[in-house]
């Protein structure tokens, strides 16, 4: 049987060039918020996306837009999308940092 390659758990994917999240496309950017290396505090997470590979998880970050979660740690990036998630189910503030690639690479609740 032919089956499509899969991507091996540590490759880490562009973003595509037609990449849109799902939701108002009025809302949704095309492409992720510019970097700004360092701290954030007391931000407001409103929305989570991905994508099948499970490093491909972004956060909509308001008043900043969309910021991927680094997959640079698999056990790390599954605790930043628990912890995303929590937030923006309970509305809860965070502070995270974002590395020089523009990523989110830690995440406080």
């Amino acid at each position: 049987m032919n089956q499509p390659p899969v991507p091996s758990p540590y490759a880490v994917l562009d973003t595509p060039a037609d990449w849109a999240p799902y939701g108002d496309a009025a809302t949704s950017p095309q492409t992720a918020a510019p970097t700004q290396s360092g701290w954030h505090i007391g931000q407001t997470i409103s929305d989570l996306w991905s994508y099948e590979d499970a490093s491909g998880v972004w956060v909509l970050v308001d008043g900043i837009g969309w910021k991927r979660l680094s997959p640079a740690s698999r056990s790390g990036h599954t605790h930043m999308t628990l912890l995303a998630g929590a937030a923006t189910h309970d509305n809860l503030p965070v502070d995270f940092h974002e590395d020089s690639d523009g990523q989110i690479d830690q995440l406080i609740v």
